[in-house]
């Protein structure tokens, strides 16, 4: 989807449109899963849903702006979760950045989901997908409103507060599990690390982070 088609979506936009552009489920994933998860997902469109449920959490113009951006996709499968940027093949189409969720993550309803596309998320709002440059936890950010946010949460990692091993493992995991738990317990996120939780309400989650034109910028 070209930016300016885009931009149309406006703040209509969200997880549900871009999923509807860019994720795709492995073919038979349904058939050759275990039995429990045949029992959870009723249809092969339905792991998709699941995560539109849990993505609708986050804000919409976030959404406007990854449809406007090339792209960033998500594979459905039956292996790990994980994030990888760089090109890859999905049913015969080259693509690049793709976000893998676990159809068994996405059936025990846990937070890996969430957190592989915060991995997706902090590469585009740090370089716009791009294969070098810094993500936004890295202290990058694709418009200088978002390189400052960057920067600032680039400092509060090594304080060491994160919310869990897996956060205080590296600065990306940091923003994504903190991302996650601001999702989905946000008040353990407040507990175990209120800076974090504070830029997240400051920056994502507030309009200004979203404005575009250098008055709004000022």
């Amino acid at each position: 989807m070209s930016a300016q088609k885009a931009k149309s979506v406006g703040e209509q936009a969200n997880a549900y449109a871009w999923l509807h552009q860019r994720a795709r489920v492995a073919p038979n994933l349904l058939s050759q899963s275990p039995p429990w998860l045949r029992g959870v997902f009723e249809h092969s469109w339905a792991p998709v849903k699941a995560l539109a449920q849990q993505l609708d959490c986050l804000p919409r113009p976030l959404w406007t702006f990854l449809l406007g951006c090339e792209g960033g996709h998500v594979w459905i499968y039956d292996r790990q979760s994980h994030y990888a940027p760089g090109p890859a093949t999905l049913q015969h189409q080259a693509v690049r950045n793709v976000a893998y969720v676990s159809i068994e993550d996405l059936g025990r309803e846990n937070e890996r989901p969430l957190h592989v596309i915060a991995h997706l998320i902090d590469h585009y709002l740090g370089c716009g997908g791009a294969p070098e440059g810094a993500w936004l936890s890295g202290g990058g950010g694709a418009r200088p409103r978002w390189q400052e946010a960057g920067a600032r949460l680039s400092r509060l990692f090594p304080l060491g507060y994160g919310l869990d091993e897996t956060a205080r493992a590296n600065v990306r995991d940091y923003f994504a599990q903190s991302l996650a738990f601001y999702c989905r317990d946000r008040r353990r996120l407040n507990v175990a690390d209120p800076q974090a939780e504070k830029w997240f309400r400051s920056t994502l989650w507030d309009k200004a982070f979203w404005r575009t034109t250098a008055r709004q910028e000022g």
